[in-house]
């Protein structure tokens, strides 16, 4: 299906995030939408997709003019889109989560269903089984579930925000050659909204490159990921260089741990994370990379062995007091873990300041000082 965007508008407030955008995508495409944060990418994938109205504009799916601002009416229309955190429902099962929104409702054929499911997976090496709650998989495995639930319901066009953010290098190569099949061997279009130029070289067939809301320029690919970097920002940027800095004393210590999790166990590990350096856990996907920075946080238990800050022993402490000692966890799957679905910004913050406050009260400090500090710092926020 090609898609032609014509004079896009999008404002939110003073903003302008999508400045009369016009481009076209044909079908068999790869197309790479590239810009730093804040260039308009996923407001203007987002109107594509139904999730929000454009202030004006067009927009041609095979020359005919489609009028739609939801995100059921662009499926039906032919566009689906992955997003950054992939939109399915943590309670149900593989399967439940596939024929969720489907024809029928809660009427189905488990048997054929199961079947497609099987079919779809088959075709692009997928190994998702139909019995598995969500809450099991793992960021890159949802995200082979979302492609495989708006195939089932008949994309043409298929959407993808960041899709690198939070899954393995395996997972990723397996996520390429699925698009790269439905690109080649099936004639749909492709869009990969991304600051990652590696990504954007290793699978596009051409870039659109926006800066500011504004569309600025485009190429086709193969490109130089300088010339990507001049397209982005405007101008050559000089590589960074990392200074070297002493290497200090353990701030993290793992001892003889032995760690169980659903799929994997680490067995007797032992590990020292030293002031200025930058440790790397390397592998395959479930290989127990979570189960170690969870482990170095107190976020599981340990079979056996034991976990130090600097010199102070931490074994079956919890978070919070991993992060009194400066140790916090970053999750992958960051509106699940990390992130509080509704919340703005600033209710965020503050959200932080509550937690300050709690760990003060837990550490003797005077009720009514550690509230006028919390309070003061939530209005700053503001």
């Amino acid at each position: 299906m090609d898609i032609e965007l014509s004079h896009i508008h999008k404002r939110f407030g003073a903003v302008h995030a999508n400045d009369d955008i016009s481009f076209t995508v044909k079908g068999g495409r790869i197309v790479g939408v590239l810009g730093e944060n804040g260039a308009g990418k996923s407001t203007l994938m987002k109107i594509l997709s139904g999730y929000q109205p454009a202030d004006s504009g067009d927009i041609l799916l095979d020359g005919q003019r489609a009028a739609y601002h939801r995100p059921e009416a662009a499926i039906r229309a032919g566009i689906g889109m992955l997003q950054q955190d992939p939109l399915d429902v943590p309670a149900f099962t593989v399967l439940e989560n596939l024929v969720y929104g489907q024809p029928g409702g809660l009427f189905f054929s488990h048997r054929n269903s199961v079947r497609q499911l099987d079919e779809l997976c088959g075709r692009f090496g997928f190994a998702l089984d139909a019995d598995t709650p969500i809450a099991s998989l793992t960021i890159g495995e949802r995200q082979q579930l979302e492609i495989v639930r708006l195939l089932a319901l008949g994309i043409k066009t298929l959407i993808l925000d960041e899709p690198t953010t939070g899954i393995s290098a395996e997972q990723k190569n397996l996520l390429f050659d699925a698009l790269r099949k439905l690109a080649t061997n099936e004639g749909m279009s492709v869009l990969l909204v991304s600051h990652k130029l590696e990504d954007v070289i290793a699978l596009c067939d051409e870039v659109v490159v926006l800066r500011g809301g504004k569309r600025v320029g485009a190429a086709d690919m193969p490109v130089t990921k300088a010339e990507l970097v001049r397209l982005m920002f405007g101008q050559e940027l000089a590589p960074q260089t990392r200074e070297r800095v002493p290497i200090g004393d353990p701030v993290v210590s793992l001892d003889a741990a032995t760690l169980r999790g659903k799929r994997v166990t680490v067995e007797n590990l032992t590990l020292h994370i030293r002031a200025g350096e930058v440790i790397g856990l390397a592998g395959l996907d479930g290989s127990g990379q979570d189960l170690i920075v969870r482990a170095c946080t107190g976020l599981v238990k340990f079979q056996r062995g034991a976990v130090r800050i600097g010199s102070r022993e931490m074994t079956g402490k919890p978070y919070r007091e991993f992060l009194r000692g400066g140790i916090a966890f970053g999750a992958a799957g960051r509106l699940e873990e990390g992130l509080i679905a509704g919340l703005t910004l600033t209710e965020h913050v503050c959200s932080d300041q509550l937690r300050r406050y709690l760990c003060r009260l837990d550490s003797g400090a005077r009720p009514d000082r550690v509230a006028v500090e919390a309070l003061q710092r939530a209005r700053q926020a503001r």
